[in-house]
């Protein structure tokens, strides 16, 4: 595989890439207003996650997940949970595809069709991926510190915009304790953390294989305490009720920033950002699932599958939900707990314990 990346950016990709869709939402409201330390405790379990990923990837440093599965599982089985992978990297794509449509429809282009909106989104998407994964790598390394100066410039605005930031919104801290925290908060670990399964596809074209592991357990942690901070700002300008209910608590947190008269309303540059973010993580995702296709059917060129991939999950995007609350609902109930759950955390443990059982029988 003559395709590189290097070690930077696949910490700015681990870090952006799940953080893309998780920052428009308040995730884990079960923890009111305990949300923000919630996700700090789940950066423990995710690092180890982490590991997890790169113990495989290290058994295997010249394959991708969808090509080191039918060598630990055998042919059948393997193949069956490399297209499960495949399935579920395309479905995520849609999903985010389907968020960021409904973002732009409800915050500006209320008249627009949403099928215009996620067919032009996908087309930028589909040129990009055209062009390799080296090109939306360093897309990816450069909105890396734009989206750091935007979060920065976020908390500057909020903070001279006058009685805003109510930090008092954080009370009471630990009201029912730290245990209930904890048992509420389960599905951190498989969303946002366990996305990053994706990045066990891009493990082997890192340059500096002896960075992947930090570069990933870095990256992990800056997400964890990007989104702790993230919520944070929710609760304090929203309150807990409101940033539960609201669909896009982001939005609605941002646009009440404002400096005096003259930068107010930004809400416009918000979306455009948001949706090059958005941009990012759809193009991973796709991206994931067309080199999976092409390893597992051993084919040499990507480009004309990622156009395939692309239509696929454009259609797909619209037929997965009526509206956008049942969209929400199935993200939140039924794929957390029956798609995220067993593919990022229950298969990848018993993948590596399936392996060291097998090494440890032939070594005997």
């Amino acid at each position: 595989m003559n395709t590189k990346i290097s070690a930077s950016q696949l910490f700015a990709a681990i870090t952006l890439v799940p953080y893309g869709s998780a920052v428009l939402f308040y995730i884990n409201p079960e923890a009111k207003q305990d949300a923000w330390l919630a996700i700090l405790i789940y950066i423990i379990p995710a690092v180890i996650l982490q590991l997890i990923y790169t113990s495989l990837w290290n058994k295997y440093p010249n394959d991708t997940l969808v090509t080191y599965m039918p060598k630990i599982f055998g042919k059948v089985i393997g193949c069956t949970l490399s297209i499960l992978y495949i399935t579920f990297f395309a479905y995520e794509a849609s999903r985010v595809l389907r968020d960021f449509s409904e973002l732009i429809a409800i915050s500006s282009m209320q008249r627009i069709r949403p099928y215009i909106t996620s067919a032009a989104l996908m087309i930028t998407i589909a040129y990009a991926l055209f062009s390799g994964i080296e090109t939306l790598s360093r897309i990816v390394h450069i909105c890396f510190y734009l989206w750091i100066f935007f979060f920065a410039a976020e908390w500057i605005f909020l903070y001279v915009t006058p009685n805003e930031l109510k930090f008092y919104n954080l009370k009471p801290f630990l009201e029912n304790g730290l245990i209930p925290i904890i048992k509420n908060s389960w599905k951190l670990i498989s969303f946002p953390f366990g996305e990053s399964v994706l990045f066990t596809m891009f493990f082997p074209i890192v340059k500096e294989k002896a960075k992947v592991r930090k570069s990933a357990v870095l990256a992990i942690i800056l997400e964890g305490i990007l989104l702790s901070l993230n919520t944070i700002m929710f609760i304090a300008v929203l309150g807990v009720s409101f940033a539960s209910t609201s669909l896009f608590p982001l939005l609605q947190t941002l646009r009440t920033m404002h400096i005096g008269t003259v930068l107010d309303r930004l809400d416009i540059f918000i979306i455009l950002i948001m949706i090059i973010v958005g941009f990012i993580k759809i193009g991973f995702f796709t991206y994931g699932a067309v080199l999976g296709t092409t390893q597992l059917l051993k084919l040499k060129d990507t480009k004309y599958i990622s156009l395939i991939f692309c239509i696929i999950i454009t259609i797909t995007s619209l037929l997965i939900a009526r509206n956008y609350p049942q969209h929400i609902y199935i993200g939140q109930t039924l794929t957390l707990t029956y798609v995220h759950l067993p593919l990022t955390i229950a298969i990848p443990i018993i993948t590596l314990l399936t392996y060291e059982i097998k090494h440890f029988i032939g070594s005997k």
